[in-house]
């Protein structure tokens, strides 16, 4: 009950911060509105409270609710008014907001992710799985994963600490299907992009010997499968595929734009967790891609004919660069340890 509470307060924080910025902006900037009619009016269709749903989302529960409320003005002023309103920004304003903040407050956010709030509560008191698999290294093994967090059902429900909406992974999954069957989602880029993260996870993992062999009674370190499970329903997988990188005003326009777009995420987010061994990626990756997405757009507009010559060599280039960074961090990894 206390972290529903607690939870509740971030979200409320976070909506109502979003819409007040919005507000503001097209009351005294924009002059979009005279009266309360207007104000209803505009704030159906500029959508500021599904901004600050999924900023609140990305943030730790402990989070302080002035760092909230902060994040929430700038997701909607610098990610998104200053670009000229709804459906002409570049970044994804949640992000931008919860980027700010993270940079600005990243020393509070991380005791926010060991809030343990009016009691002490297990879930949430000690980091985040990512960064205890940064602390015993890239190479997570299977005895280090039991012994701190004991089973995936822990992972898969959300029984550990994390931002919001991280580790809610069996509703993001229930999320995705339903909004893929009404067509609210493009099904192809979280599965491209959780897909290739799993495969390039799974491939480090086995190169590096993390796995018993099959003849062996099957568990999840069968063939190393604990170590790309882990890695899809930790952090902001699972989250950001589903509900950021689908954002229609943000990602390409064309499917073929799309796989690209999806191909790059799962190979930053790679390299960043694993090659980089740092506790997150997806954050930064979803926001340096939507820089190219305007290029991506230009590309591939008018291009329903075929595959040229060009996007040929793009192909080329983006899965040589999948296969050699997948690589290249195997072996690394393998000669550090």
């Amino acid at each position: 009950m206390i972290v529903a509470i607690r939870a509740g307060l971030v979200i409320f924080a976070g909506v109502f911060s979003c819409i007040a910025a919005e507000s503001i902006w097209n009351r005294y900037v924009n002059k979009d509105f005279n009266d309360f009619a207007g104000w209803f009016r505009n704030m159906a269709t500029t959508y500021p409270s599904i901004t600050g749903m999924l900023y609140a989302l990305s943030l730790p529960l402990g989070t302080p609710i002035y760092i909230v409320i902060i994040g929430g003005f700038v997701a909607i002023i610098i990610g998104k008014s200053i670009f000229g309103g709804v459906g002409h920004n570049i970044f994804n304003p949640a992000l931008v907001g919860r980027a700010f903040i993270t940079i600005a407050y990243a020393q509070t956010l991380g005791k926010a992710v060991k809030y343990t709030g009016f009691g002490s509560t297990d879930a949430i008191a000690t980091a985040s799985p990512l960064v205890k698999a940064a602390q015993e290294g890239a190479l997570l093994s299977f005895d280090s994963f039991q012994a701190i967090y004991g089973s995936f059902w822990k992972l898969f429900f959300g029984l550990y600490p994390s931002a919001l909406g991280e580790s809610l992974s069996f509703w993001i999954i229930i999320a995705f299907i339903y909004l893929s069957i009404k067509k609210t989602i493009d099904w192809f880029v979280p599965v491209l992009y959780v897909g290739l993260v799993f495969l390039m996870t799974w491939f480090v993992a086995l190169y590096n010997g993390l796995g018993t062999p099959l003849s062996e009674p099957f568990t999840l370190q069968t063939l190393a499968l604990y170590f790309p499970i882990f890695h899809v329903l930790t952090g902001g997988l699972l989250f950001g595929a589903v509900f950021m990188a689908t954002e229609p005003v943000t990602s390409p326009i064309t499917r073929r734009g799309r796989a690209i777009f999806a191909i790059y995420l799962a190979i930053i987010t790679f390299a960043i967790r694993v090659l980089g061994n740092l506790p997150e990626g997806v954050l930064y990756s979803i926001l340096f891609m939507n820089m190219f997405v305007p290029v991506m757009d230009s590309f591939y507009m008018g291009q329903d004919r075929g595959i040229t010559k060009k996007e040929w060599a793009l192909w080329i280039v983006t899965i040589l660069l999948a296969i050699g960074v997948t690589f290249y961090t195997a072996v690394s990894l393998g000669g550090a340890a």
